[in-house]
């Protein structure tokens, strides 16, 4: 968490008593100036797994005002299931997932998400336009 907090100052670890979902928040500031809260929920078998990444708000919608909940799966905007309402950011594929990659680094790819995402607001193209399926 030390190197998490000096990058990511306003992310912090939420207690949890049920082994396996404790939480990492924390907000997001795109160079727009608009502000996402992420949430990262620590995977059960840390590092081995990869960890799941919601923006929990503002409610996220398409350059047309469709709500990308109603989305679900998308490879063009890098979406996953999302579950409880909650948008998921597909970051990394299990296939590509390896136990070094740290936390900061998935907050980084998680940021480059939200400024291709303010992207696609401003020109409609698919997330994928900006940000291509990556490996690493």
């Amino acid at each position: 968490m030390d190197v998490l907090s000096r990058y990511f100052p306003t992310f912090f670890l939420k207690d949890s008593i049920i082994p396996g979902h404790a939480i990492i928040e924390g907000t997001l500031r795109s160079n727009a100036g608009n502000e996402y809260l992420v949430r990262l929920h620590v995977p059960a078998d840390l590092p081995n797994s990869v960890p799941i990444i919601e923006i929990v708000s503002p409610v996220l919608r398409d350059r047309f005002g469709h709500s990308l909940v109603d989305l679900g799966t998308s490879y063009p905007m890098h979406l996953l299931k999302p579950e409880n309402g909650v948008v998921r950011i597909c970051h990394y594929s299990a296939s590509h997932w390896s136990p070094n990659i740290t936390f900061s680094k998935v907050l980084l790819k998680i940021r480059a998400w939200i400024e291709a995402y303010e992207g696609h607001l401003d020109s409609g193209y698919a997330i994928d336009h900006y940000l291509p399926h990556m490996e690493a």
